[in-house]
């Protein structure tokens, strides 16, 4: 793997987006969470001050930079330039050559130019990484992030290969799981946690028995699945995660426990060429009576990972799915 970095202005940065030699989104990126209006003000105003930011970084593929850490510096710093939100009211005036120039509550068309000007021609460190595997950056980023605990997801990623990143990537990049995770879930990796247990549950059969969702036992999924990625699954999977995202809004409330379950039903059923319809309204009867779902909630009152408690839910659902 080879990285090298250099400062690169504002202005560079948001041209290379608009044209698309900068990309927002690739299957390595780190997730960072929904910015608020004030976290975005405060990178503008940091870099009218001269503040240092922290710097982003990308991997190059056939001259094209795809951003793996850094998305919401640089799509913020996009946005405020194509006028998308103003700046906190509260911010204080900064200085630019011996002059004031007050700066909050505005948009950036309504700057003053030498404020406009220093904002464009202020710089950010961006590494480049070139000549590089999936496992190298996972590792990097690892190690990058090894003052900070890592939850089981991000520990595990090293060991996955290239393609079961990919899959793992195509799953989360639908829709269906911004409307029911918050910010706060997709930020510690929560979707991919439930796209790597859709894969055991989808997997489980007489010839393949993946046990729990520990983290051993994930472990020895991905080793196993590695080289057993089905393509034909996968698509059955994102079959499903369309009927749900057609179905439900984002007032939607789908315990976390659950989630990777009603995933699977819709898998199967799909997969069993049985009623969709059908599954979708028991889901949807199984969410408005789950507080009371005392059989179902006695599954998981001793945790969520054992065999037991998989299994259990897993028969629940396997059940349900055979009498359609």
């Amino acid at each position: 793997m080879k990285v090298s970095s250099g400062n690169k202005p504002v202005q560079t940065l948001t041209n290379k987006i608009k044209r698309e030699k900068i990309v927002l989104k690739h299957r390595l990126q780190r997730r960072e969470g929904v910015w608020s209006k004030s976290s975005k003000s405060l990178l503008c105003d940091s870099l009218l001050r001269g503040y240092i930011v922290n710097p982003v970084h990308t991997i190059v593929e056939n001259d094209v930079q795809y951003v793996i850490d850094g998305v919401q510096r640089l799509s913020t710093l996009y946005d405020y330039l194509n006028d998308k939100f103003s700046l906190s009211k509260d911010l204080e005036p900064v200085e630019i050559d011996g002059t004031s120039y007050n700066i909050a509550g505005k948009k950036f068309s309504k700057l003053d130019e030498p404020v406009k000007d220093e904002l464009l021609s202020s710089q950010i460190q961006v590494y480049e990484i070139t000549e590089y595997t999936d496992k190298d950056v996972r590792e990097m980023f690892s190690r990058l992030n090894s003052g900070k605990p890592l939850n089981v997801i991000q520990k595990m990623t090293p060991s996955m290969s290239d393609k079961l990143s990919d899959v793992i990537f195509d799953i989360t990049s639908h829709p269906f799981f911004e409307k029911v995770l918050t910010p706060a879930q997709l930020k510690s990796s929560v979707d991919q946690s439930v796209a790597l247990e859709t894969l055991m549950l989808c997997e489980q059969s007489k010839d393949y028995d993946f046990g729990s969702f520990s983290k051993k036992d994930k472990e020895k999924f991905i080793l196993y699945y590695n080289d057993n990625v089905n393509e034909e699954k996968i698509g059955l999977i994102k079959q499903g995660l369309d009927k749900l995202d057609e179905t439900f809004d984002e007032n939607v409330k789908i315990p976390k426990t659950s989630l990777s379950f009603i995933c699977y039903v819709l898998f199967r059923t799909i997969k069993d060429k049985k009623s969709t319809s059908k599954a979708i309204d028991i889901i949807k009867d199984f969410l408005d009576s789950y507080e009371s779902n005392d059989e179902y909630k006695s599954f998981i009152v001793q945790g969520t990972s054992s065999a037991e408690s998989v299994k259990s839910r897993l028969n629940y659902w396997r059940n349900i799915v055979r009498e359609l």
